[in-house]
C-alpha cells in the first residue's frame, strides 16, 4: 500500500481551490478533465472528478485545481472528499504503475531517468571514483556510458544490471532495459582484472 499523500487546500477564489500533495501524481505537464470518463489516464484526477458538486480538475505533477459547479459547497466541506480522492487514485495508480508507465515516451523517461542519475545514483558511483553518463533513450532502453573507476570495471556489468537496471526499472516502470555502450577495454580495471578467455 502506498504511503498516504499529504493535501493541502489553497483556494483561489469562491470556485476553484488548488490542492498541493506532497508528492507528484502526474507526469510532466497540464492535464484539463471535465468528466471521469475524460479522465481514464489518470486514476486520481478521475476520483477526483467523481466527487459530486467537482466540474472540472486540471492536474500536472504535484499539484490539483479543481472546479466546483455548486456555489453553496463550501471547500472547507469539499477538501476531506479531495484528500480521500486523491488517496483512492494514488493506490489505483500505483497497482497500474506498469500501465501508466509504458505510456511514456522517451523523452519523458529521458527526463525520469535523469533526474534519478542526478540525485541517486551518480552520488553512490562516485563514492567509488565512478560516473554514469546519461547518453540517450531509444524505445524505452537507456543508453549509458561509464566513466572513471566504472570504465573497464569488473564488476561494471553487475552493476549495471542488479544496481543501475533494477534501481530505474523501479523508479521509472516504463524503463526496458540499460544498454552500456562504453569502451572498457580501454579502462583502467581499476577493481579487479577479467579473467581473459
Amino acid at each position: 500500500m502506498p504511503t498516504p499523500i499529504d493535501v493541502t487546500a489553497e483556494p483561489v477564489d469562491e470556485n476553484r481551490c488548488k490542492f498541493i500533495l506532497s508528492r507528484a501524481v502526474h507526469e510532466p505537464g497540464v492535464k484539463q478533465y471535465t468528466s471521469p470518463e475524460e479522465a481514464g489516464e489518470s486514476p486520481v484526477a478521475q476520483a477526483v472528478l467523481q466527487i459530486p458538486g467537482i466540474s472540472e480538475v486540471i492536474v500536472s505533477g504535484n499539484m490539483i485545481t479543481a472546479a466546483k459547479s455548486d456555489t453553496k459547497l463550501e471547500w472547507s466541506a469539499l477538501e476531506p472528499q479531495v484528500r480521500y480522492a486523491v488517496n483512492a487514485g494514488a493506490e489505483r495508480l500505483e497497482e497500474s504503475a506498469g500501465d501508466v508507465g509504458e505510456a511514456m515516451n522517451d523523452e519523458a523517461i529521458y527526463d525520469a531517468v535523469e533526474e534519478v542519475f542526478r540525485t541517486q545514483i551518480n552520488p553512490a558511483v562516485a563514492q567509488h571514483g565512478g560516473r554514469i553518463d546519461l547518453i540517450d533513450v531509444q524505445d524505452a532502453t537507456i543508453i549509458v556510458r561509464l566513466m572513471g573507476g566504472c570504465q573497464g570495471c569488473g564488476m561494471a556489468n553487475v552493476t549495471l544490471r542488479q544496481g543501475v537496471e533494477a534501481a530505474l526499472k523501479r523508479l521509472v516502470p516504463a524503463v526496458k532495459g540499460v544498454k552500456d555502450i562504453t569502451d572498457h577495454s580501454s579502462g583502467s580495471n581499476p577493481y579487479f582484472q577479467q579473467d581473459s578467455k
